[in-house]
């Protein structure tokens, strides 16, 4: 190969890369330079069914602007993180949907550090 082309796809080939990359919902994360960030799902207590369209809303300690997300058809979510500097402590996390009490929202943390992610379970019951 030339020199131009070598260099070309040495450029090309690391940006290609990062816009094919990202995430998905079963924890293959590549953005943990963003810190914290939240994953979970939302279930029917009644035979742990998953349920979609449950509204995940994460609020930072001091803040009044909720970052908000909705459950996948598999009950999934994904909140991208707040930044390095953020705790994870610092953020409350809740769960809602119309026509549904939230009964018991777990977290748990991944890992010690501060911005480590943090898996949520929304156990829901039918009104």
């Amino acid at each position: 190969m030339k020199p131009r082309l070598l260099y070309a796809l040495a450029i090309c080939l690391p940006a290609s890369l990062a816009t094919a990359g990202g995430s998905d919902l079963d924890g293959n994360v590549e953005d943990l330079e963003l810190g914290a960030y939240f994953f979970g799902e939302a279930k029917d207590v009644k035979g742990l069914k998953p349920l979609e369209g449950v509204r995940i809303t994460a609020l930072k300690k001091g803040t009044k602007m909720p970052v908000m997300a909705s459950t996948d058809e598999d009950g999934r979510f994904k909140i991208p993180g707040f930044g390095k500097e953020v705790n994870s402590d610092d953020i409350t996390v809740a769960c809602s949907k119309t026509g549904w009490k939230l009964l018991d929202l777990s977290r748990r943390k991944m890992a010690n550090d501060g911005d480590a992610p943090v898996e949520i379970e929304c156990l829901m019951e039918k009104l």
